[in-house]
């Protein structure tokens, strides 16, 4: 009740907020994470609203769109390829500098700390209706229209400069880090897409829950976007 004071929000919202955060922590967050839900990590563990600054070119080569775009055509089997490639080219980037942001959350799936996969979390708002009605529910939240979605808001571009700002975070703080041990991925959470649940909800481990966009680390363009962002365009 406090906290919808302290941001202005209407207290009669009160119970629909406790139902939001509730099918956000409950929700769990694929086979690849182990079908972890938040409510299963320790709030110690999970990072929060981490602030990066990537050093665009060190060298003072600028860094263009055509060299980001480069990026998606790496690695094939991932998601975002060649034709995300070409909507990048029309962003018109031309930049040195830095490349600052935020990551909402950032979350170690694994045993321990030094053997985990670390995973971001970016939350969206995002609806999403179908043509045959206006209203906004879970099953609208599959994985097409969500990759549409994320490719309509350049969310793959956002995704990529993320992970590379974590490779870069656990490089310089986890001991013996190894990205294909502990780089783990990126997960859209699209909030208005979440289904209801409960903590004695059993999912299969295959299933694809609604509002859940999750995606592999793929560490060649990683390697390739810090290599332009140390040396430029004349890579």
């Amino acid at each position: 009740m406090e906290e919808l004071r302290n941001f202005d929000i209407d207290t009669s919202f009160l119970n629909k907020v406790e139902d939001a955060i509730l099918r956000v922590v409950r929700c769990p967050l694929g086979k690849d994470l182990q079908n972890k839900r938040l409510i299963d990590i320790p709030n110690s563990q999970i990072l929060k609203e981490l602030r990066y600054d990537l050093a665009l070119s060190k060298n003072g080569l600028i860094v263009k769109s055509e060299d980001i775009a480069k990026c998606f055509c790496i690695e094939k089997k991932y998601d975002f390829g060649e034709n995300y490639s070409k909507k990048i080219k029309d962003l018109q980037i031309y930049s040195t500098g830095f490349h600052s942001g935020f990551i909402d959350c950032i979350v170690p799936i694994g045993e321990n700390l030094d053997n985990s996969k670390w995973w971001i979390i970016d939350w969206k708002s995002n609806y999403i209706s179908s043509s045959s009605e206006s209203k906004c529910i879970p099953q609208n939240y599959n994985y097409e229209n969500m990759k549409s979605e994320m490719i309509k808001h350049h969310y793959p571009l956002q995704s990529h400069l993320y992970l590379l700002a974590l490779h870069r975070l656990l490089k310089w703080r986890l001991k013996n880090y190894d990205p294909i041990k502990n780089l783990g991925g990126y997960i859209y959470i699209f909030l208005r897409g979440l289904p209801k649940t409960s903590l004695d909800n059993k999912f299969n481990s295959n299933e694809q829950l609604p509002g859940i966009f999750i995606g592999n680390a793929p560490l060649k363009r990683i390697n390739y976007l810090d290599d332009l962002f140390k040396k430029g365009s004349n890579l």
